[in-house]
């Protein structure tokens, strides 16, 4: 995974409800552990829901691209 952010570059981020909403994010990445770049937030909600939830955990949280997500904003939660 790469640890540096680079404000050139919309990335997807993820932020959880019970984990410091909109303060603490973390990178949405793929199988190999790499940083999605952010591309239509459908796809990128459809990756979190199919990474963190399950019939019998539900897990609320946001997601956003690198400028939303540096002004502590999600702009598509599933709450």
């Amino acid at each position: 995974m790469n640890k540096m952010l680079d404000l050139n570059k919309e990335m997807a981020w993820v932020t959880f409800v019970d984990n410091g909403f909109e303060t603490k994010w973390f990178p949405v990445t793929d199988v190999c552990g790499n940083q999605l770049e952010w591309s239509d937030s459908n796809e990128i909600m459809a990756i979190c829901r199919s990474q963190f939830n399950d019939k019998e955990n539900w897990v609320s949280f946001g997601i956003a691209p690198t400028s939303q997500m540096m002004m502590k904003h999600s702009v598509k939660d599933n709450l």
